[in-house]
């Protein structure tokens, strides 16, 4: 009889290293992350549906530009498939922190990079802000992902694991 294997569990003479606590607080951020994102998809895809319709459209119409409105049922469309993309994205990185893949590991320090970018440009384009959307949040959340994701402990257990 075999005994259960827990995940991140390890054996004596096992080569597989422990999964670091952060790793796994990072999955459960992108399982959340993702399952926001699906939400955020299916609504705006609900709304793309409404706006279709004629009662949809004059009320767009009676709040939005005349360009946008009458575009809304496009735009929306490709706003919901992306964020219907994102999640699944989110779902696999997830995934792959869990299962140590080395990959996983690189593609967040990516995802993390590339919002500190658009964090900035954020800074850039919008009125300094330190409420909890603040894009300075962004940042500081982004750039401790980005270190940690590079410490030698976690790369260890990407490399081992992957």
């Amino acid at each position: 009889m075999e005994a259960f294997d827990w995940p991140g569990m390890t054996h004596p003479g096992s080569t597989k290293r422990k999964r670091p606590f952060g790793v796994t607080v990072l999955a459960l951020v992108q399982v959340v992350s993702g399952i926001q994102m699906l939400g955020s998809g299916l609504w705006a895809l609900a709304v793309a549906s409404i706006a279709g319709t004629p009662e949809g459209a004059e009320t767009l119409e009676a709040t939005l530009s005349p360009w946008m409105a009458e575009n809304a049922a496009a735009i929306f469309t490709v706003i919901g498939f992306s964020f219907l993309v994102l999640a699944i994205l989110s779902f696999l990185l997830a995934r792959g922190y869990v299962k140590g893949l080395e990959k996983a590991r690189v593609r967040g320090r990516k995802v993390a990079f590339y919002s500190i970018l658009f964090a900035i440009l954020s800074i850039v384009l919008v009125p300094n802000r330190t409420d909890p959307g603040s894009p300075w949040w962004t940042i500081l959340i982004n750039v401790t992902i980005y270190l940690y994701l590079n410490s030698d402990k976690v790369k260890g257990y990407f490399k081992k694991s992957g």
